[in-house]
């Protein structure tokens, strides 16, 4: 039986197996118009291959931690009345429905699925407009001045068998910490949000974390909306996370040229933070460097591939 065992192990290690992959993309859940998931007994809303959380407060009757999925479509409403809209509009590639997210909302993955590789992820509205233009609980971001250094990220932390995992995958729904004020962005539009370097997983925490706190914590609104939820059965233990271990990319911030140290044939896509790709190449093992010379000054995403693996990184560019 041993030897039977190892001979298994073996192969398994030998064989690339396919992964099999679900996006989810909350177009199969019924809902009146304008409207969004409601469980007074907090039950939580699920699809094949994930559950998500849903938590609503019954002494004081409001939808209080975790996910609910909605269809409005509401842009304008900037405060607390309007929680659960996304700033895009719409649904991810104008889709009738999507889900929004609290700060902590947490998201279980079902078997055979183990690896969480991202979502489609944008502020809502609420948030949105008062990072913008601030409001009677929060700051408008960089101040009066322009110069402060704000900020609102979402952390995804992966917890395994009961346990959290050291690895986590962050994104900034805002970012004005450039010295530049040119480069500070609120993200309105729909971008990927890739979570494969958090690896094998059973289930995926979404922290919020805003330079704008209080003495009852953040003052930013801690609402994201998110679509088209990929997940996939991977064959975890062949090095799954071998591209971001070993790749490197510098300098960054970058005047003119990005060096991708590694040793393994790339596929790099340069996109900017509305999405839209600008460049794709393809760099071999013997020529690492890409010029950039030809981009404005700014924030940009390099999503880089290397056969079944992604990662994506954040990029700036300056003089």
């Amino acid at each position: 039986m041993k030897k039977t065992i190892t001979f298994l192990m073996l192969v398994c290690a030998t064989f690339n197996f396919k992964a099999q992959s679900q996006i989810t993309t909350f177009e199969s859940f019924t809902l009146a118009p304008n409207s969004f998931y409601k469980d007074t007994n907090s039950v939580p809303f699920q699809t094949a291959g994930m559950l998500f959380r849903y938590k609503w407060d019954k002494p004081y009757a409001y939808w209080s931690g975790g996910f609910s999925y909605t269809n409005i479509n509401d842009t304008a409403n900037g405060n607390f009345s309007n929680s659960y809209n996304a700033r895009a509009g719409k649904g991810y590639n104008n889709s009738a429905k999507y889900a929004t997210g609290k700060n902590n909302a947490i998201m279980v993955l079902k078997a055979p699925f183990n690896r969480l590789d991202g979502c489609y992820i944008t502020n809502t509205t609420y948030a949105y407009k008062s990072m913008k233009n601030g409001d009677q609980f929060a700051k408008k971001f960089g101040g009066t001045s322009g110069n402060d250094p704000d900020f609102l990220k979402v952390t995804a932390k992966g917890y395994f068998n009961g346990a959290v995992k050291a690895d986590s995958a962050v994104f900034y729904l805002a970012d004005y910490r450039f010295a530049n004020n040119s480069q500070d962005y609120i993200v309105q539009n729909w971008l990927w949000f890739n979570t494969t370097a958090l690896g094998q997983v059973d289930s995926v925490k979404f922290i919020m974390y805003s330079s704008d706190n209080g003495q009852f914590g953040i003052n930013t609104p801690t609402f994201f909306s998110i679509d088209d939820v990929t997940v996939t059965n991977a064959f975890v233990g062949i090095n799954e996370n071998t591209l971001s271990n070993n790749l490197t990319v510098y300098p960054n911030p970058f005047s003119s040229s990005l060096i991708f140290k590694t040793t393994e044939n790339l596929n790099v896509s340069i996109s900017d933070v509305y999405g839209k790709v600008i460049t794709e190449v393809f760099l071999n093992e013997e020529n690492k460097e890409l010029d950039l010379t030809f981009l404005e000054d700014g924030v940009y995403f390099a999503e880089i591939k290397s056969g079944k693996l992604n990662v994506t990184k954040k990029i700036i560019k300056t003089h």
